[in-house]
């Protein structure tokens, strides 16, 4: 009997007691749901203000500024209006394409870097490392901060 506590006993009984402890406590259970459910809601947030990003640049590259106006936030609808929106866009040059190189959310704020290539008279020229910011609205939809 003593040799068998030696070589086998003592693992079965502290991993015994390491499943017991386990499966009678829902800690760990609810650990390891609360990182899946956490990794799926930050990674849903990403991709929902990437999108929101992609959607503005495509409609300002089709000149469709009331798709664009509407991506904006509700405090710059309401401090700018629609015309303020469209002068913004009197002397800008042609976006021909866009990359977005990363995104960060933190709680009600993200920030979307891009790189973009415009052209004008036939020109083309790059610009990179260009910041987008986004707020959470009441409603959970990300928005554009268009106006500083």
């Amino acid at each position: 009997m003593f040799l068998w506590r030696k070589k086998i006993g003592w693992p079965i009984i502290i991993l015994s007691l390491f499943l017991s402890t386990g499966l009678f406590s829902c800690a760990p259970v609810e650990m390891a749901r609360s990182v899946v459910t956490d990794r799926f809601f930050n990674e849903q947030q990403l991709d929902d203000a990437l999108e929101v990003v992609e959607d503005f640049f495509e409609a300002i590259m089709d000149e469709d500024y009331p798709a664009a106006y509407a991506l904006i936030s509700h405090k710059d609808q309401q401090e700018n209006s629609y015309e303020d929106f469209l002068d913004e866009f009197r002397d800008v040059t042609s976006i021909v394409s866009i990359k977005m190189n990363w995104v960060e959310v933190k709680n009600n704020v993200a920030v979307v870097n891009i790189d973009f290539v415009d052209s004008y008279d036939g020109t083309q020229k790059t610009y990179r490392d260009l910041e987008v910011s986004l707020v959470k609205e009441e409603n959970g939809s990300w928005k554009i901060n268009f106006w500083p």
